[in-house]
């Protein structure tokens, strides 16, 4: 996998994962925003700089990560911080390793996969994206800001559309029940989020990462939708700021229910 890094040498270590269809380059401003930690941040195989690395599946790409904290964390271990494909992933990493994590927060994490009508709309929509007005079009849906577009489209258009589909089947499929389990040994603090406006079976699935972790917590973040990092990056910001800071949940969170 291809791996930026920000902030080198610094005490602690922070994991940014990715969401599906864009690549390491979305957590740039916020890496660059908390010099007092050392980023860690991969292009996820078929993704970005990575896009010649063809995605294998879920357990295997979080067993890479792991191994990458291991080589690259301060201390071997790291702060995990993932939204959608990459809330998933930072889950299965947090279950699957639980040695390796300082601290985490996923969200956005269908955990409990997707279906209907979304999960056939999202996998025809892989035919169109060689097209860069869906990549466009994709980008308003997201309310991305205007200086993240290029990037977005450019991302797209080079995403290697075969592990693209293996990747969404995986995450559309859902996770099992006994692939969390192991959240049961992480000893670090967890917050599990959601979007007030993200669909309902994201927002269902808070309690199934945040109720086996024995420090695991789940709130709401009002007004947002799915990729909220992109919507209220200052918001996204001081959310992980104070978690990372006090590991507990920002006073701009709601309680979940």
């Amino acid at each position: 996998m291809h791996i930026e890094e920000h902030h080198a040498g610094a005490a602690e270590s922070i994991l940014f994962l990715h969401g599906g269809s864009v690549a390491g380059w979305m957590w740039t401003a916020q890496a660059e925003a908390l010099p007092e930690y050392h980023a860690i941040v991969p292009d996820l195989p078929g993704f970005g700089a990575s896009a010649g690395v063809p995605w294998t599946d879920l357990e295997t790409v979080a067993d890479d990560l792991a191994g990458i904290v291991r080589e690259r964390g301060a201390g071997g271990r790291a702060h995990i911080v993932g939204l959608s494909l990459g809330g998933v992933l930072g889950a299965l990493l947090c279950a699957r390793h639980p040695d390796v994590v300082r601290r985490g927060l996923v969200t956005g994490a269908a955990v409990r996969g997707v279906g209907g009508l979304t999960r056939v709309s999202g996998l025809a929509q892989i035919a169109l994206w060689g097209s860069a007005g869906y990549w466009r079009g994709l980008a308003r849906a997201f309310r991305l800001p205007a200086d993240a577009v290029p990037a977005f489209v450019e991302t797209g258009l080079g995403t290697d559309r075969a592990s693209a589909r293996r990747m969404t089947r995986q995450v559309y499929d859902g996770l099992p029940a006994a692939a969390l389990a192991g959240l049961g040994a992480l000893t670090a603090p967890l917050l599990v989020l959601a979007g007030e406006r993200e669909p309902r079976q994201v927002r269902d699935a808070l309690p199934d990462v945040a109720g086996p972790a024995p420090r695991g917590t789940a709130a709401i973040v009002p007004r947002m939708h799915h990729v909220w990092s992109a919507e209220d990056p200052e918001l996204f910001h001081r959310v992980l700021a104070h978690w990372l800071a006090r590991a507990e949940p920002s006073p701009e969170l709601l309680p979940l229910g």
